[in-house]
């Protein structure tokens, strides 16, 4: 499959640092065409990102550098159009600037974006995720993948799948986004006109093979949204969940989060989230990928592997 994979970066250079680091050293994603999208604005740092990305090895990147500040959801959507609308990609890896990576990271959700072709409800496939279970345990879990709605990070969608979704995404932000600034959209008027239209409307179902057992789903939000996130992401969870798709993520993370200050997060946000206690195995041993998966829908004690809405 034609893969891009797809950097977004803005001004937090020891982030970008850190990220491009630990994907450079992914084999895997040197076979890859590299696609680094940054934000623009008076607080941006894109020379010192570009100078990054060129010392870097890998060869020929892509770089699209916005004049003007964007906000992360016009600037994500329209790099999702670009890639797959107009230069036709298959499917495309989004990585955002704030995420150690295991070596064998990229060669993982691209195995399990492969795998995952077999089923027709699956939306995304990451690898990561927050679990607690002992080193013991989760070593015997390597090859466990789980239903998941966390944030998007690391995740990969397929051209199949966005051509479905992206409907809902464009009325979003032709609606929210093309006439506001991302900071000063209506989060009352995405959360009551918007999002609540599409969660009160019957869910479509997949037709075909399905992996992910009803058991194992959990809406993304409710259909009275008080309180619901209103980022472009949210959008595209809400769009894969009304259009019948689920997400799936490895049940052993192969990645860390490390965006303690952003746009969205602060220190304290952080640590509600619980990132503070991600208990990531060491992802230096994971220079392998395992090659083989499959679904696990309860846990040692039988219970329901479920997870929660939106996060």
């Amino acid at each position: 499959m034609k893969t891009a994979i797809l950097l977004l970066g803005f001004n937090r250079v020891d982030y970008f640092e850190q990220t491009l680091h630990a994907l450079q050293a992914n084999e895997a994603a040197h076979a890859c065409d590299l696609h680094v999208y940054l934000d623009g604005g008076e607080k941006a740092r894109q020379s010192a990102l570009v100078q990054l990305v060129e010392a870097s090895s890998f060869e020929n990147p892509t770089f699209v550098l916005r004049e003007e500040n964007w906000g992360i959801g016009r600037h994500l959507i329209d790099a999702r159009r670009m890639l797959f609308d107009e230069l036709s990609y298959d499917r495309i890896l989004l990585l955002e600037d704030d995420m150690l990576l295991a070596p064998s990271y990229v060669q993982t959700v691209l195995d399990l974006s492969d795998w995952s072709q077999q089923f027709s409800d699956v939306g995304t496939v990451m690898g990561y995720n927050i679990n607690h279970d002992s080193t013991e345990l989760q070593t015997q879990h390597m090859q466990h993948v789980v239903a998941t709605n966390r944030h998007f990070w690391g995740y990969v969608m397929t051209r199949e799948v966005w051509d479905i979704i992206k409907h809902i995404i464009y009325d979003f932000e032709i609606k929210y986004l093309s006439k506001n600034t991302y900071r000063d959209r209506s989060h009352f008027k995405i959360r009551w006109l918007f999002m609540r239209s599409v969660m009160s409307k019957k869910r479509q179902t997949r037709g075909g093979k399905n992996l992910i057992p009803e058991q194992c789903l959990t809406p993304p939000f409710p259909k009275i949204p008080r309180k619901s996130p209103t980022s472009q992401d949210a959008i595209t969870a809400l769009a894969l969940w009304h259009h019948g798709f689920g997400r799936i993520t490895t049940r052993v993370s192969r990645a860390e989060y490390i965006g303690v200050e952003g746009f969205s997060f602060s220190p304290k946000l952080y640590a509600d989230f619980g990132f503070e206690n991600q208990n990531t195995q060491d992802l230096s041993t994971f220079t392998t990928a395992v090659g083989q998966y499959q679904f696990t829908a309860q846990d040692e004690q039988g219970n329901t592997i479920k997870p929660r809405p939106y996060e």
